[in-house]
């Protein structure tokens, strides 16, 4: 698969895990399933955290559903993991707001961050105590950048859209955040109490 560089790294995978365990959460949203291994290594952060711990997670790309369904299927984890096929957006705004989820992981469209983000706070379905973990927020080091160029043309499109969403998150007075230099840039948000 060409487009495995959007897989996130085993230490990635074992920092979500890390963050789950450390606040107990149960229920994980994922937007942007790809291969399936993010979802794995919540799920199996989950394991024996009882019968309403689940990752819910979405794709709209036929061949990423597949390989991940196929993936999720084999592990031996795919009881704790609901797979979800369509676009994002219509599925946010059909999910049922009496469900709120303790983790939302965004890795997904980089055009896309700003409407999850927003659907996801509007909706309510972020629990009390829950965060949002939004991948790829500096975007290989370019996102850095934008602000500094006139030429913008230079920068590829989800450059851009990263640094559109960061600043738009940083300037949001319903949540607080902190954007970690790790990884490919880590935004954690969470909604004021």
């Amino acid at each position: 698969m060409s487009e495995a560089r959007m897989m996130i790294s085993s230490v990635q995978g074992a920092f979500l895990k890390f963050l789950i365990q450390i606040s107990k959460a149960k229920r994980v949203l994922e937007i942007g399933t790809f291969t399936g291994y993010s979802a794995l290594c919540m799920a199996e952060a989950l394991q024996g955290q009882g019968s309403d711990a689940k990752v819910v997670t979405l794709e709209n790309d036929d061949e990423f559903f597949k390989v991940a369904k196929e993936n999720i299927e084999s592990s031996g984890l795919g009881h704790l993991i609901e797979m979800k096929f369509g676009d994002a957006k219509e599925t946010l705004l059909n999910f049922d707001n009496s469900v709120k989820f303790d983790l939302v992981f965004i890795d997904a469209d980089k055009g896309g961050y700003i409407n999850y983000y927003n659907t996801v706070l509007e909706r309510n379905l972020l629990s009390d105590d829950g965060f949002i973990f939004a991948d790829n927020a500096l975007f290989d080091g370019f996102v850095s950048q934008v602000p500094n160029t006139k030429d913008l043309s230079q920068f590829p499109d989800s450059a851009k859209n990263m640094h559109a969403f960061n600043e738009y998150v940083i300037n949001d007075h319903r949540t607080t955040k902190i954007l970690l230099p790790c990884f490919d840039g880590v935004m954690l948000i969470q909604k004021k109490a």
